[in-house]
């Protein structure tokens, strides 16, 4: 490394120490983090080509592995690092959320579940089995999938309930390239699982789809099934 690079790296890491990434754009966060999988290049012209590549920031960390390689200047390595790092705040998210570990309306159904997919390049279903009191028992991935479709079987999801002890359920899957809009394949098996936990006593209370546009909730958009009239 030159002692120019070396000199520019250690006034970046000193800033950082200093105020933070409150200064810092997007950009250069990328070429700041990149420091630690690329020792001895320039940074910085790679932290541009992966924003005009992948449009975003975040857009960079819910990037693929495949893709990640596609551009110039990324390695495999790096790829790995970039992918380590989304795999790391998706942790760190869990973690805050589990804190308190109750889901008692839609938002904060929505909240939990949102940070499941950070980073998942393809269609995932997430299972949560609740107490009554909407405390979560059990959170976890029983499938997935493609880009484009997941699918999972009813008796994967009732066993999921079972093993929870749970009196209610909410389910939650991620479209990662298309929009939060429930599909009509969405509402055909939110109300085929809701039949089929409903004979074991567990009431399926909400579905959440996470996309790159926003959240939604299906039981916000009045799209559940009515247990009154089933």
């Amino acid at each position: 490394m030159s002692n120019i690079h070396s000199g520019h790296r250690k006034r970046i890491k000193e800033e950082f120490r200093q105020s933070g990434l409150d200064h810092f754009s997007h950009h250069r966060i990328l070429e700041f983090l990149l420091f630690y999988s690329i020792p001895r290049a320039d940074t910085n012209a790679t932290g541009h080509r992966l924003i005009d590549r992948f449009g975003t920031f975040s857009g960079v960390f819910d990037a693929s592995y495949e893709l990640l390689c596609e551009v110039e200047g990324v390695s495999e390595e790096t790829a790995t690092y970039i992918k380590l790092i989304s795999s790391v705040i998706r942790t760190y998210m869990e973690d805050v959320s589990s804190r308190d570990n109750m889901i008692n309306d839609i938002e904060a159904a929505k909240n939990y579940m949102m940070s499941k997919f950070l980073g998942e390049t393809v269609e995932c279903l997430y299972f949560a089995g609740l107490g009554n009191n909407g405390r979560v028992l059990f959170c976890k991935k029983l499938s997935e999938g493609t880009p484009e479709t997941v699918g999972v079987a009813p008796a994967t999801v009732v066993k999921a309930a079972l093993r929870a002890d749970a009196a209610k359920a909410i389910l939650a899957h991620n479209h990662p390239y298309g929009i939060c809009n429930p599909s009509s394949a969405d509402v055909r098996t939110t109300s085929l699982l809701f039949d089929e936990l409903r004979r074991v006593d567990v009431e399926l209370v909400d579905h959440i789809i996470v996309a790159p546009d926003g959240v939604c909730s299906m039981r916000e958009l009045g799209m559940m099934p009515n247990p009154s009239v089933r």
